[in-house]
């Protein structure tokens, strides 16, 4: 009896293939194959059923089960094939396979090259799909859910998740109307500062690119809506869509360090916190009663229907001015935040810009005192309104109401005792930047250009 000879390992897995291969075909389109792709349902149909034998909470083995019935719905699709589909099969595989070991490595390496090419192609075009369908998700779900779809992935990347680092990075807060944009103002005139509008960046809902990019000075200061709208969709998370943008605000302002003002910023400095721990802090308040006077006849105030003039409208001011000084008053002793008051800054205004200059780690700098030099986008608005003056502070005595004032009473006397304002004075008590009745006459000559 003889023995055949043995076959190449080469051979033997290439006949392998090609009778699974022949065998798969088969049993997905012969109709001599319905009873065993019919054994095969049967085991797979166990994945979609409410029945567990193993719970799947269990680790590894709580997926023993599912790997179990498949595993007896292919070996039952297997025995139910027709004798002559694997005669056939057999016979295929043996058909046409080299007799010498350097035909079947070179017929490998040829398939080998095959595949790699079309592997290459294929993921490019798909790389092209998946850009235009990013698009397409992120107009549909907006960049709020686009970035929770993809936080889970920022979380496992190979840097640890880290986000990239937002760089040197004030950030002002406050009630509205409490001087946030004096601030603002005042600190874009400091030559390592760059500071422009309001940008919500750090808030839970952002404004849109176009918004954005208009705040900033539109496209004859390099901004465009497309730009920040591609940050938006290829940033993992609202952090590094931030430390994006505060990149190209020091870049295109050749200063390095940004300052924004958002006054509802002072609900976000915890976030703020977190993912940007070099930050500075800065939350400025003004006397709620003063700030009342002022939030009620601007256009954004929420006064829901009611007369600016009445006292449901100051009540709603009131309301408006407590919740974002409550939500500073958390901050006021932490090491990375500075308070700064508002009739300080306008009853002192080089003393407090000291302390807050100190506060960020800069030097100081004369134009910070200086009228003369207009804020970034080519207008002083504060010097245009004639704002910087005391005549702001205690105008709650002549502009308020004894009616409106004691119905706003409840609301802002805790905070205003909190932060140091005495309840029947027109200025800070013990003295701090009290302001004098000849300093309330004049415009502050210190803020005056040379």
């Amino acid at each position: 009896m003889s023995v055949p000879p043995p076959r190449h390992p080469a051979s033997s897995a290439r006949m392998r293939v090609r009778r699974t291969r022949f065998l798969l075909a088969a049993f997905l389109r012969d109709p001599a194959c319905l009873a065993a792709r019919l054994a095969f349902l049967l085991g797979a149909s166990y994945l979609f059923l409410p029945l567990d034998l193993i719970p799947d909470r269990i680790p590894i083995l709580g997926h023993a089960d599912e790997a179990m019935a498949l595993l007896v719905g292919m070996i039952a699709a297997r025995r139910l094939m027709p004798a002559e589909i694997l005669a056939e099969a057999a016979r295929r595989a043996a058909a046409d396979i080299p007799s010498a070991p350097i035909g079947a490595l070179l017929a490998f390496g040829q398939r080998l090259r095959y595949r790699a090419r079309r592997t290459c192609r294929r993921r490019w075009e798909s790389r092209r799909g998946h850009a235009h369908r990013d698009h397409a998700l992120f107009d549909r779900l907006g960049y709020r859910w686009w970035w929770r779809l993809r936080a889970p992935f920022a979380r496992h990347r190979p840097d640890g998740g880290a986000m990239p680092d937002g760089g040197a990075m004030i950030v002002i807060g406050g009630a509205a109307r409490s001087g946030t944009t004096l601030l603002r103002h005042i600190l874009a005139r400091h030559p390592m500062i760059a500071s422009g509008g309001e940008t919500t960046v750090f808030l839970a809902r952002i404004s849109d690119p176009a918004t954005l990019a208009a705040r900033m000075g539109g496209a004859e200061a390099g901004w465009q809506a497309a730009e920040i709208a591609s940050w938006q969709r290829s940033a993992r998370s609202q952090a590094e869509f931030i430390a994006r943008f505060a990149a190209a605000v020091r870049a295109r302002a050749g200063k390095p360090v940004w300052a924004e003002k958002t006054p509802r910023n002072i609900a976000r400095f915890a976030f703020v916190r977190r993912h940007f721990p070099h930050a500075r802090l800065v939350h400025i308040v003004r006397d709620g009663r003063d700030a009342v006077c002022s939030l009620r006849e601007t256009p954004f105030a929420k006064l829901d229907g009611a007369d600016p003039a009445s006292i449901a409208a100051a009540k709603r001011c009131a309301l408006q001015w407590r919740d974002a000084v409550a939500a500073g008053l958390a901050w006021r002793a932490h090491p990375a935040c500075h308070t700064l008051h508002y009739e300080d800054l306008i009853a002192a205004p080089e003393a407090t810009l000291r302390r807050l200059m100190t506060f960020l780690g800069l030097p100081w700098d004369d134009a910070l005192l200086r009228t003369d030099l207009l804020a970034e986008g080519g207008r002083d608005e504060i010097l245009a309104r004639g704002a910087i003056r005391d005549s702001s502070v205690g105008r709650w005595r002549r502009d308020l109401s004894p009616q409106a004032e004691a119905a706003i009473a409840p609301l802002v006397a805790p905070l205003l005792a909190a932060y140091g304002y005495d309840g029947a004075s027109r200025s800070r008590i013990a003295g701090k930047a009290a302001t004098s009745s000849a300093s309330a006459a004049a415009p502050l000559a210190m803020l005056r250009g040379p």
